[in-house]
């Protein structure tokens, strides 16, 4: 799954037109051994109800994975979000006007722009990195200085604040970015794709011209179904992928902000 999120559009749609194939052969030989067994033993073809229990558990494993998804995928929105607000409150905190610490903007960019380079780009927000740590404990340090000074409560707190839902935010995205990488849930929905096809050439071995039919519209079916959701699979890789220029600006094509890093 790491190794198709790297892979081009075109690639990934021949990728699952492949295991589409893999799909309708692996039924293809299915339906021979059935049809031939069936010729020996006619009582023996499940009756085509049972299709139903195959299938049905198939579904649900699909609709299990795509919920997953869309939950993971808005998790991650919600994160980026959250980040970039906090981002941006903390450096209006900090010019000249309010707080008036270059220290601060000094250690909210660098935050930034380790966590677009290093957590988000090289790292896929899967595990924190060392240049992040140390940003926001220079961060930290700053914060203490400031409530120490003469400078109003009202906006140490608020910054406080600030700094709280920027680690929120941060521990969010990286928890989403490490639960995308879970593909114990792929192996199932792959384990029962195969053993649907299986299904199928089982109560169509007394037809086996319908059941290759059947198999075909099965194997499309199925391939779309998982391209589809494996190009969303992760938030933070692929084609769909969100990109840290969000941390900078409130456009997903914003990758001009991250020039020069």
């Amino acid at each position: 799954m790491e190794l198709l999120s790297q892979l081009s559009s075109p690639m990934q749609s021949l990728l699952f037109a492949g295991l589409g194939l893999v799909f309708y052969l692996f039924g293809r030989l299915a339906l021979r051994l059935m049809a031939w067994h069936a010729g020996r033993d006619g009582l023996s073809i499940p009756q085509p109800a049972f299709l139903g229990t195959i299938a049905t558990a198939w579904a649900l494993s699909l609709g299990f994975i795509a919920a997953d998804i869309w939950a993971v995928n808005a998790r991650a929105d919600q994160a980026t979000s959250m980040e970039r607000s906090a981002i941006v409150h903390m450096l209006r905190s900090s010019e000249p006007d309010v707080l008036n610490s270059s220290k601060l903007t000094e250690g909210i960019s660098a935050y930034r722009r380790q966590v677009a380079a290093k957590e988000w780009l090289q790292g896929k927000n899967v595990s924190p990195d060392e240049a992040v740590e140390a940003a926001l404990h220079d961060i930290s340090g700053e914060i203490a200085r400031l409530a120490r000074s003469d400078a109003p409560s009202s906006l140490i707190g608020q910054l406080i604040h600030d700094f709280n839902d920027l680690q929120e935010a941060r521990n969010l995205r990286l928890s989403v970015g490490n639960t995308s990488v879970d593909y114990y849930k792929w192996y199932l929905v792959i384990f029962l794709t195969l053993l649907t096809a299986i299904t199928i050439a089982s109560t169509h071995a007394d037809r086996p011209r319908a059941g290759r039919r059947a198999l075909a519209i099965y194997a499309i079916t199925a391939s779309m179904s998982l391209w589809i959701l494996a190009i969303h699979a992760n938030p933070y890789s692929g084609v769909e992928e969100l990109h840290p220029s969000l941390l900078f600006a409130n456009q997903k094509n914003a990758h001009g902000a991250l020039d020069g890093l």
